[in-house]
């Protein structure tokens, strides 16, 4: 059981939570630009509190001078009907928002482990950070979040062992003249056993390869350097590099949950398609435990039955589904034209936690309780959030905020937290 033990507090620098797409492209590639095609739009409701843990007693709103906030009577971990993990996605070392560095690193460590019981490291247990060069892992930064995590009765969701993008392979990969499959068992061999070791039962699942799906190549399989150099066996198979990095990573730890992780596969019909693909190949195997689905979505898009869908072909595989990266944006400035920024007021906030109670239902409602492997949202406070960045440098929008997570820039507690204890605690979506 996690325990609330408070709290480490550190001074010092700062850098940035990125999602699994990091500061330099990637992580989420933009849903269709239209949204018509949802059947979850959510609709507007006036009684905000009705269907609250606890009813009105664990929620008030805020004056319209400052955020609109709640003030939870629960703990979000502790609302869920079966023990799976309640995630949150931290900066740590000297990125901006460290939970360690920042200047309120103290206040965050105070809302984390209150309402969440397992972590992720937003880059830190990314490639280029545990192994920069061949012969080189550097764990100090890891070792600080994951020591801070067992500290607090918390565990960790490794991520990621093997991941595409540029700024994330080190350098020694990308032209390496050995033998590139011993390399990369090696590199996931050291990674898990180090944590294995030092922190027995805390790191309990890895995304051991994020984002291997590209349907814009021939084979829909990511011409990364993890490919060109281990591709697939023969045609129709999956690359090698999958097989490779999942066989190492059960070699080296047999009791933990192994995923594999990616975006857009949910609705996208095609992406669903090659990640159920890569699940059933490893499945066979014997070297996979779950699906991740990263859930990066808005208010309208996906539907919930796009969600219902997906979730439950991995549950007929047997497999576990994780919600590894969730956030919900109000609007969708996918578009060509972006809409206008709203305005964040009581309603729109009701609509949002209406959307995250839905999201997690659905979860519940598919996914039986043996296979959930977690619901992990992807940052803590709305000013942190890389979708500002994302949005930005994907459709020129000049956004203040859009608003996809739990907590306020001031750390305080949005409705959509109420949504999701909601969801849980089966008091529904209203």
């Amino acid at each position: 059981m996690k325990t609330n033990l408070h709290h480490i507090t550190l001074l010092g620098v700062v850098a940035a939570l990125t999602a699994c797409g990091g500061g330099s492209g990637g992580g989420d590639t933009p849903p269709p630009a239209s949204s018509s095609s949802s059947s979850s739009v959510v609709s507007s409701s006036s009684s905000s509190s009705s269907s609250s843990v606890e009813s009105s007693s664990s929620s008030s709103s805020v004056s319209s001078e400052g955020p609109i906030a709640i003030e939870p009577d629960f703990d979000l971990y502790a609302t869920t009907p079966t023990d799976f993990p309640v995630g949150v996605a931290v900066s740590a070392a000297n990125e901006n928002y460290s939970i360690f560095n920042h200047s309120d690193a103290s206040a965050r460590q105070d809302v984390i482990t209150r309402h969440f019981s397992q972590l992720t490291a937003g880059n830190i247990m990314k490639m280029s950070y545990l192994h920069p060069q061949e012969d080189t892992f550097t764990f100090g930064d890891a070792d600080q979040l994951v020591g801070f995590a067992e500290t607090n009765g918390m565990t960790v969701h490794g991520h990621a062992l093997v991941w595409h993008s540029s700024y994330q392979v080190p350098g020694f990969m990308n032209n390496y003249d050995g033998d590139f499959a011993a390399m990369l068992t090696d590199h996931v061999t050291n990674v898990v056993q180090h944590f294995e070791t030092e922190y027995p039962g805390v790191v309990t699942s890895w995304d051991v390869v994020n984002e291997a799906v590209d349907q814009g190549a021939g084979d829909g399989f990511r011409r990364s350097v993890f490919y060109n150099e281990l591709p697939p066996a023969t045609d129709g198979d999956i690359p090698e590099y999958l097989k490779v990095a999942f066989q190492a990573a059960r070699d080296a730890a047999p009791d933990v949950d192994l995923y594999y992780n990616d975006y857009d596969n949910t609705a996208n019909e095609t992406r669903l398609n090659k990640t159920l693909q890569i699940a059933e190949a490893l499945n066979e195997e014997g070297t996979i435990d779950g699906v991740g689905f990263q859930m990066h979505i808005y208010m309208g898009y996906p539907s919930l039955s796009h969600f219902e869908n997906a979730f439950q072909q991995v549950v007929d595989m047997g497999l576990k589904v994780k919600l590894t990266e969730i956030d919900v944006s109000v609007v969708n400035p996918y578009g060509s034209n972006p809409p206008a920024q709203p305005e964040y007021d009581e309603q729109l906030a009701n609509d949002q936690k209406q959307r995250f109670c839905q999201v997690a239902e659905v979860y519940l409602d598919t996914v039986p309780a043996e296979q959930r492997g977690g619901f992990t949202v992807w940052g803590l406070t709305d000013d942190e959030s890389w979708l500002m960045n994302q949005f930005a440098n994907s459709t020129g929008a000049d956004y203040d905020d859009v608003w996809p997570l739990l907590f306020n820039a001031d750390l305080s507690a949005k409705p959509a937290l109420q949504g999701v204890a909601d969801a849980f605690t089966g008091q529904g979506c209203n």
